[in-house]
């Protein structure tokens, strides 16, 4: 399975106090970042620095991420990694090739690829796609052959190969082009060209992106580390909701410092994530939920649809107590 975040990876004060328990015996947890050192791991950022992981015990250290990375589940199968961050159809492949994968969280709640069109030639469903031309990035038009099966058309489309920047629409070369909506949206605005993002749960395609995983025995053997490193987390991403120049400033100046990320382009990418990460299912059960009802009718049928069979119950894939108790402090 293509990697999505390799090929629409985004362009790339005082803090917050908060009460915290007092610290427990340090544990370490290593993350597999699926990217830079960057806002989109805001949560990470903000448990270190205002304390949430040292209340819960946790030493966290993070491996960065990015396009030189070539298989983020094979770091954590050779123990490089503690936990990782994927994406769902990696987790399914890898265990269909013998790994014992466990999901356990999940980051966002609305997929955050979609397709990007200038109202000259609008695409908002899956029928606008037919015989336009669509700008896909290398290997992508596998999600589109997807997106057309499951909305029970034909693929009749025109790929055309772009690259990571929406030029090729602006000049004209594509009708639509495959992106983020954390990324070449932002950039279009920033330029004043107006555009149109239908995101890929409108056009059908159902997935979870950004999971949390780990091997089935780390789980098993550290059950009770991971319950506190997700409670964490959840704080950070709480702060991170209230205040989304908080992890943007620690991402430039301490995270990210040496790779020149631009604060403004930093605070508008969380603005623009911070939505996709919450929902319906987060205020019934707590940020970071995963909900094994829609894995198993929704997010299955798109497996389906990009050719994968003998898919694995969801409970053996997707364990949700670890969500459930971390919402227990």
């Amino acid at each position: 399975m293509i990697d999505r975040r390799l090929f629409l990876a985004g362009a790339t004060a005082a803090l917050g106090t908060a009460t915290l328990r007092p610290a427990r015996a340090a544990t370490t947890v290593t993350t597999q970042l699926q990217w830079i050192k960057d806002v989109q791991n805001a949560a990470w950022w903000i448990a270190d620095t205002n304390g949430y992981f040292r209340a819960e015990g946790i030493e966290a250290t993070e491996l960065a991420g990015g396009p030189t990375l070539a298989s983020i589940p094979a770091v954590v199968a050779a123990g490089r990694a503690d936990v990782g961050i994927a994406q769902f159809e990696q987790i399914i492949d890898a265990n269909a090739q013998g790994e014992d994968f466990v999901i356990f969280a999940v980051l966002y709640q609305t997929d955050p690829a979609a397709l990007l069109s200038l109202p000259a030639h609008p695409v908002r469903t899956a029928r606008d796609i037919l015989g336009k031309r669509i700008g896909l990035q290398q290997g992508a038009h596998v999600f589109i052959d997807a997106i057309m099966k499951l909305n029970h058309l034909p693929a009749t489309y025109t790929e055309v190969v772009v690259g990571f920047d929406p030029a090729p629409l602006v000049e004209g070369a594509c009708d639509a082009y495959l992106c983020f909506v954390t990324n070449q949206p932002l950039t279009l605005a920033a330029r004043h060209v107006p555009c149109i993002t239908a995101g890929f749960d409108e056009l059908g395609y159902h997935t979870y992106t950004d999971v949390l995983f780990c091997t089935r025995e780390y789980l098993t053997k550290n059950r009770a580390t991971l319950v506190h490193f997700v409670r964490a987390l959840q704080r950070g991403w709480a702060e991170n909701a209230r205040d989304p120049a908080l992890a943007a400033r620690l991402a430039t100046t301490v995270y990210g410092a040496s790779l020149g990320l631009d604060l403004q382009q930093q605070i508008g990418l969380n603005r623009a994530q911070i939505p996709l990460m919450e929902g319906p299912p987060t205020r019934a059960h707590g940020r970071m939920w995963i909900d094994p009802a829609h894995v198993a009718g929704p997010v299955y049928a798109t497996l389906r649809a990009t050719g994968r069979i003998n898919l694995p119950p969801v409970g053996r894939i997707v364990d949700t107590s670890i969500l459930i108790d971390a919402g227990r402090a």
